[in-house]
């Protein structure tokens, strides 16, 4: 379920077509008191193009003794007109008009035209028209390959015009098939290339018609050859992961005695010569000698940066005994959906609603979504239905309303809508089990663009990422609400439920609300409670059933929920959703919130027992978190690189050095452990920001990558900017299960995974 705020329809097939308003009632061809005005368009199908400024030009005739009151087409009007002598063939008694206006889309249109001769008295005209661009976009511009390595390059390339809107650009690689982006969108990665090889690229722009442009831009590269194998014997050799790296060295204990390390010119830690020096086994070393190394994590990084670090090894005497340096560049981690992908379906479903398609269907779902009968396809994917006319009438929306929708589109939506009409709860992509739902869910996004618009239907993972690529795509997009009672269009979610669930429901919070553990989320229809508070706190409780409950049962892990567990998870949402809300006592999340649940491995499976159990004793160990001010750590906003902590003045290792912080449980930890906090350095309420001293603990020093990496993955792959908020929700079971972290987005439509665990 969701929203849908839209500014403008399209038009349906001609004959469903409805008019303008000011030719309510209507039908083409007509007219009415057409003495006092003429519309030069044949009382038959006439097609148009839209000039150099995407307007396409319209005249007539008009009786000396009327008025000329407007001009439309569609929902655009004009009351531009140009009067002028009749035409030649054409008695005294009249004049010449002409106006022009740019259509809110191509493909059918109704034109509407209207003159008053007598006061209260309006002639009307009204004629269908078919709307094309025969102008194709500009050439490119500006085309270059740029950080080309052994295997990957990216190119870049100016913006294109055109007189009437672009729908994207095309990309082609060596002359293989076409990879499409936004109008927005001016770069592509090119990966899996070979070392040493040649390569061309070309691109041309694409216009909303479909033209492109006349010569494709093009430029050729070459791959570099591939890095010589790292040397085991070199002094300092990295391993950059997502979120950090490792940083390794032999000690020379005959004149080491501390370290000094720095990243990108500032102190980042100094420590003993035993504090991370392993054996041959990855073991703390002990003793510390010359054919062990030194094992140093470094993070939280940013992903895909380059990095400088320097490692200054301290004599006795304090002076510097040795140094050396090196540079490394952070992993990324693979996103959740294609970049391309989104890419396409945007472009294209930007494309479909300016010719007329009523939905547009992402490569992705074609195989499981049914397509009206009778649809005409206008190309792969873009469909026009003989029937839209119930929801074209109530568009653009005014005011709040449901409406008992039954042409094509509504059909379409309820039938790829969950069976009980409630949210999508979409776990796993693939789903494991007869009791989840197949892959993949589908979700429906009104996607609008130049005034036209379309149901654009997409796996839900694809419809988060389509929809967050908007402001780029130059699309305004909303959510279309499929419900039991119908479509709702431009109404207040509390009012829906209101009128779905009339029923009262006396409820004080999600612990006491009547879902379980062991519903099925896709029959479940009772998603309204108590008029909607509730509404999004139960869609964060059923989608970490859901993937907890998948990923056990993929992966084998000793996990199942009862009755206490099952309390007990309830109860965290609502303290969660609480601090979401910034409320007092109990409240419901809101919409639009992105959850992180710890693990006790990260979503890579790499293990962090120890990390994760902190966490959850940090935040009440399955209780209430002590001291209750506490709560706040459920919702902290991310802070990129830690600026907030460091703007305060702080350092990464505060809790060594920090006098103000001493002493405290991580002092005097036993050599090869390291000191994790929470909340988070790289969030808003690290070390003391939030008014609390955050919480620490010895952990192994192999955690300490894990976690840096899956909090960087988390942010990378959910899309959680600099500032923004998240949920942390630490599930003490989960944790206890060795169960692996998770990421979720919840919206509007439902709940989707953005982080999904994968061995």
């Amino acid at each position: 379920m969701g929203l849908v705020s839209l500014t403008v329809t399209h038009a349906a097939a001609d004959e469903m077509q409805l008019p303008p308003e000011a030719c309510a009632g209507m039908t083409a061809p007509a007219e009415e008191n057409h003495a006092s005005i003429r519309l030069d368009l044949s009382t038959t199908d006439a097609k148009l193009a839209v000039d150099q400024h995407g307007k396409i030009p319209l005249s007539g005739v008009l009786h000396k003794k009327a008025t000329m009151v407007d001009v439309s087409v569609g929902h655009v009007t004009t009351k531009d007109f140009t009067i002028g002598p009749p035409p030649d063939d054409v008695a005294a008694w009249a004049s010449s008009w002409q106006a022009s206006l740019r259509p809110a889309q191509l493909g059918p249109n109704l034109v509407c035209a209207r003159a008053e001769r007598d006061p209260k008295r309006t002639a009307r005209v009204l004629r269908s028209v078919d709307i094309v661009d025969l102008l194709p976009p500009s050439d490119v511009s500006g085309l270059a390959v740029g950080a080309v390595t052994d295997s990957t390059a990216k190119v870049t390339w100016g913006a294109a015009t055109d007189n009437y809107g672009l729908a994207g650009y095309e990309v082609r690689v060596d002359g293989g098939a076409p990879h499409r982006t936004t109008a927005g969108t001016r770069t592509y990665s090119i990966t899996g290339l070979k070392p040493a090889t040649d390569h061309t690229v070309s691109v041309v722009a694409v216009d909303l018609a479909g033209n492109t442009s006349k010569s494709p831009a093009t430029a050729s590269f070459r791959t570099k050859a591939p890095p010589p194998p790292p040397n085991p014997d070199a002094e300092l050799a990295f391993v950059p992961e997502e979120g950090g790296a490792t940083a390794t060295w032999h000690p020379d204990p005959s004149q080491d005695v501390t370290y000094k390390v720095t990243l990108d010119g500032t102190e980042l830690d100094s420590f003993d010569l035993d504090r991370y020096c392993q054996d041959a086994d990855g073991k703390p070393a002990d003793p510390c000698t010359a054919k062990s190394v030194i094992s140093y994590p470094i993070e939280p990084l940013e992903q895909g940066t380059p990095y400088t670090f320097q490692v200054e090894a301290v004599g006795a005497d304090g002076k510097q005994a040795r140094g050396f340096s090196g540079d490394f560049t952070t992993t990324v981690a693979n996103p959740e959906v294609d970049p391309a992908t989104t890419q396409l379906s945007a472009s294209e479903a930007s494309q479909c609603a300016v010719q007329g398609g009523d939905f547009y269907v992402a490569a992705d779902a074609r195989a499981v979504v049914k397509i009206p009968g009778g649809s005409t396809q206008l190309f792969p994917g873009c469909y026009r239905t003989p029937d839209s006319s119930c929801i074209d009438a109530f568009l653009p929306p005014s005011g709040e309303k449901i409406l008992k929708c039954a042409d094509d589109v509504t059909k379409l939506l309820y039938d790829v809508a969950p069976p009980g009409r409630g949210p999508v709860i979409s776990g796993l992509k693939d789903g494991t089990g007869a009791a989840f739902a197949p892959s993949p869910v589908i979700e429906p996004v009104a996607w609008c663009i130049e005034g036209g618009c379309t149901t654009l239907l997409a796996p839900v993972e694809e419809t988060v990422e389509v929809v967050a690529t908007a402001e780029l795509a130059t699309a305004t997009t909303a959510w279309v609400v499929v419900a039991a009672e119908g479509i709702g269009l431009g109404i207040a979610l509390w009012a829906l439920l209101e009128i779905l669930f009339p029923g009262e429901i006396a409820i004080g919070g999600l612990l006491e609300y009547p879902i379980h553990y062991n519903d099925d989320f896709d029959t479940f229809d009772n998603w309204g409670a108590d008029d909607g508070d509730w509404y999004n706190s139960l869609k964060v409780y059923a989608e970490v059933i859901r993937v907890t409950q998948q990923v056990a049962g993929r992966d084998g892990l000793p996990f199942a929920w009862d009755d206490t567990e099952d309390a007990r998870l309830k109860r965290l949402i609502d303290q969660a959703c609480t601090a979401q809300r910034g409320s007092q006592g109990i409240a419901g999340c809101d919409e639009n919130v992105t959850v992180y649940v710890p693990g006790g491995q990260n979503y890579k499976f790499k293990p962090m027992p120890e990390t994760g159990t902190h966490i959850v004793a940090a935040m009440g160990n399955g209780s209430y978190p002590q001291p209750p001010a506490r709560s706040q750590w459920f919702y902290p906003a991310r802070s990129q690189g830690g600026q907030a902590a460091q703007s305060k003045g702080y350092r990464r290792n505060w809790f060594d050095t920090d006098v103000r912080f001493q002493p405290n449980s991580c002092q005097g930890r036993q050599r090869g452990k390291t000191c994790d906090e929470f909340p988070f350095w790289s969030t808003n309420q690290a070390v003391d920001l939030s008014g609390l001293v955050a919480d620490l603990k010895p952990v192994p020093n192999t955690e300490s990558l894990p976690q840096g990496s899956d909090i960087s993955a988390f942010y990378s792959k959910c899309k959680v900017k600099d500032t923004d908020r998240f949920i942390v929700l630490p599930i003490k079971p989960w944790v206890e299960a060795n169960g692996p972290s998770f990421g979720f987005h919840v919206s509007p439509g439902g709940a989707s995974m953005c982080m999904t665990p994968t061995p």
